[in-house]
């Protein structure tokens, strides 16, 4: 490291990477591949720029924070958790951030990309930046800021404080000779100082912190006991300002007492929906079935309120209310339909409760909806460029994975769904065109994915439509994949495409991302990304026909 580079990383070590007077560079410098560490992820061979503090180009590793985005030209808009909306430019200079003005330096734009400072970045959602150009990295991580251990009945209740919330739960364990239990947490540093924290009691002696790793970075809780003990998450909730506190609970091994933590919703889709339940309740859980309720009676008391109900039209639990008494808490689940309920064990100090609806009444209305994937035969459509060690994608076996995928989403929610191919097989537009026509549905949508000229030369989301009726489809869609792609929007634009063109009910052509940008490329080979393409286009038509339940229309 030359000697301006040293002077650089001293200070910014000693101001945590805050710049009193940020200036943007007159000519961004050239991108250097290297490693960026965000929260609990790596990207490796990622292009920073160097500058007075490093650029990254905007992209896939703001979802590791929890951060939805767009681009429209050269604004950059943020949603990050527990946060305001950020709006970023080209030209600004500060921020507004919880009623005070942060000076930041601006997005720069360079090599088709739109780049974010980190410091700046760090400084105003609360993490911890660090940087080194020696060793060619960068680490984002939430900074650890207090820890503190209450005494209860049951055991001991340890409370943790993040400056950014984390995204996934923290690796536990314990140990012998001496006895002890810890907590890892990962992706993040110690913002407070390390070492033993105090004494407790008899039991448990003592409570020290640490920086376990730094690469990567990871923080670790250790409570020294002089018996056996356990330790479990009871459950996470928004701290002051903009922290996140997770609490644990630490308790003698033996003759454990029951104990009821966090209820949390991790899933709430049309005919199914998930609860994950933390605590050491061993067999008392007991389940009612009522007319479109499920009624848990639980013969304890929760150390934590059930987290905050995320508000859906479209999922099969609609309200949650809970009564509390002396001898534990009710818990009523309100449905949108009949279901059916029961227990899948998650280990010792969980479970989770699976609710799956009984099959839609076929008095109700239902949709017919076609579902036409791109290509296929000998039309391959776009694929990527050829690489070392990786398949090369392919635009026609892609469309119909994620085609296959919008079919089973749309049938579990009692739809009818016709394909206009179901195989690696050639179809005319005419012919697709003429099969939807035909069949008189209600919708049509075609599933393709883009390419530029140029490899790495465009990127975002375009979706396609040409008539009137049409728009409000391609506009819901469109909503939706921005949503859960967090890819750049390009627009709804209106084109006289073959398949929307001469179709006579609403449709919409969709081109979710381009096989031919290299990080594009790598979200289309992840299952999930194309899971989550199938599922925005799923979305887009519940919100186009109003049908906020499910998508309901009356079977053959």
């Amino acid at each position: 490291m030359n000697r301006r580079w040293g002077i650089v990383f001293i200070v910014l070590v000693l101001c945590g990477g805050v710049w009193a007077q940020p200036v943007a560079p007159d000519k961004p410098p050239l991108p250097v591949n290297a490693r960026f560490l965000v929260l609990d992820k790596t990207f490796t061979d990622f292009p920073v720029l160097w500058s007075d503090e490093p650029y990254a180009p905007v992209g896939e590793w703001l979802n590791a924070l929890g951060i939805r985005w767009t681009v429209q030209e050269n604004t950059l808009r943020l949603e990050p958790p527990l946060r305001e909306v950020l709006i970023w430019k080209t030209d600004t200079a500060e921020l507004q951030v919880g009623g005070r003005k942060v000076k930041v330096l601006p997005l720069l734009s360079a090599d088709d990309k739109v780049w974010l400072p980190l410091f700046s970045f760090a400084q105003v959602l609360g993490l911890k930046a660090w940087a080194n150009t020696e060793k060619q990295q960068v680490h984002l991580t939430s900074p650890m800021q207090s820890v503190q251990l209450k005494p209860l009945p049951i055991g001991w209740l340890m409370e943790v404080t993040f400056g950014y919330p984390l995204p996934s739960t923290p690796r536990l364990g314990t140990l012998v000779n001496p006895y002890r239990a810890y907590a890892d947490f990962s992706g993040t540093s110690l913002e407070m100082p390390s070492g033993n924290m105090a004494e407790i009691d008899d039991t448990v002696t003592a409570l020290r912190v640490g920086q376990f790793s730094a690469t990567p970075p990871i923080a670790r809780i250790v409570a020294d006991s002089k018996v056996p003990v356990t330790i479990s998450v009871v459950g996470r909730e928004r701290g002051e300002g903009k922290s996140q506190r997770w609490k644990l609970l630490l308790q003698p091994t033996e003759n454990r007492s029951l104990w009821m933590g966090q209820i949390t919703i991790t899933e709430n889709a049309p005919l199914r929906a998930t609860l994950l339940m933390r605590g050491f309740l061993s067999d008392s859980l007991q389940v009612k079935h009522e007319p479109k309720q499920v009624v848990l009676e639980i013969p304890v008391q929760p150390l934590m309120p059930f987290e905050p109900f995320p508000a859906t039209d479209d999922g099969l639990l609609q309200s949650v209310t809970t009564e509390v008494s002396e001898g534990g808490i009710k818990v009523r689940l309100m449905l949108s339909r009949s279901a059916r309920a029961h227990w899948r064990p998650e280990g010792s100090d969980a479970v989770t409760l699976v609710i799956e609806a009984e099959r839609p009444d076929t008095a109700t209305r239902v949709r017919l909806i076609i579902v036409d994937a791109g290509h296929g035969g000998h039309d391959p459509g776009a694929s990527s460029p050829l690489g070392f060690g990786k398949p090369q994608l392919i635009e026609k076996q892609l469309t119909l994975d994620i085609a296959l995928r919008l079919k089973r989403m749309l049938e579990q929610a009692g739809h009818r769904v016709l394909m206009t191919r179901e195989t690696d097989v050639y179809v005319p537009l005419p012919d697709r065109v003429a099969f939807a026509n035909s069949a008189k549905a209600d919708a049509f949508v075609s599933v393709h994915l883009n390419a530029f000229p140029k490899p790495g030369g465009q990127w975002g989301t375009e979706v396609y439509y040409w008539t009137p009726q049409s728009l409000p489809l391609a506009e819901s869609i469109y909503r939706h994949l921005l949503a859960l792609l967090g890819r750049k929007g390009n627009g709804v634009r209106r084109r006289q495409l073959y398949v929307v063109h001469h179709t006579t009910m609403p449709s919409a052509l969709v081109e979710s991302c381009y096989l031919n940008h290299p990080e594009e490329e790598e979200l289309l080979r992840n299952e999930r990304f194309r899971e989550r393409i199938a599922l925005a286009i799923f979305r887009g038509l519940l919100e186009f026909f109003g049908d906020r339940q499910t998508l309901e229309r009356k079977g053959e």
